[in-house]
């Protein structure tokens, strides 16, 4: 029975990292908007001495919307920071119960966050609350957006979260390193190398 959750949750997983690839692409795209605003905004105070756009403001939600939904591919590649001085030192079966507990708190902090900010974003389409900006942007719709990538995260989260319970009641601490852990340098120097050779 765990061998038939383990497969479901491997193709899920699978599914996730091609979800997650995608939002992230989508992400960087709204970075290169960003990019092109904040130029267009310099070049007409230089030419107009006013600026054609509301810089400041788009640019803020379009921070806010890319970095949450980049947040479930940098998991899956394990690309977020990690502080791992002693991790590393301890043997893999601590490593395994770490990875763990790293992920069950990640998983409550998501399910609080989603909860916050559903709240937040249902309070303003509620409301009709608009910034309080020239531009009177309907918060509602940056809220949502912005849900949206934490929303696909917190599903990463707990897929992963699952897995990494399901192998740790078979005993497949690899599979729990593979899956979670943070990688050695070496281990980061060999992807690397695959990577550039490919």
């Amino acid at each position: 029975m765990l061998q038939q959750a383990n497969s479901i949750l491997d193709r899920l997983l699978d599914g996730a990292q091609t979800g997650s690839l995608w939002l992230a692409r989508a992400g960087g795209a709204l970075i290169l908007l960003t990019v092109m605003i904040v130029t267009i905004e310099v070049v007409t105070r230089q030419l107009m001495g006013r600026s054609a756009v509301h810089a400041t403001e788009i640019t803020g939600y379009i921070m806010a919307v890319s970095t949450s939904w980049c947040f479930a591919y940098t998991l899956l590649c394990k690309a977020h920071i990690r502080i791992d001085a002693l991790y590393l030192n301890f043997p893999t079966r601590v490593r395994a119960a770490l990875d763990l507990l790293a992920l069950l708190a990640m998983t409550l902090f998501c399910v609080l966050v989603v909860g916050a900010v559903f709240d937040v974003a249902y309070d303003s389409f509620a409301d009709g609350a608009t910034a309080n900006t020239p531009l009177g942007t309907p918060l509602w719709i940056p809220q949502t957006l912005w849900l949206a990538g934490l929303t696909w995260f917190s599903f990463v989260v707990c897929l992963l979260t699952l897995r990494v319970i399901f192998a740790m009641f078979q005993g497949d601490i690899d599979g729990i390193q593979a899956l979670a852990g943070s990688p050695t340098l070496d281990e980061q120097i060999e992807h690397e190398n695959r990577e550039a050779q490919s």
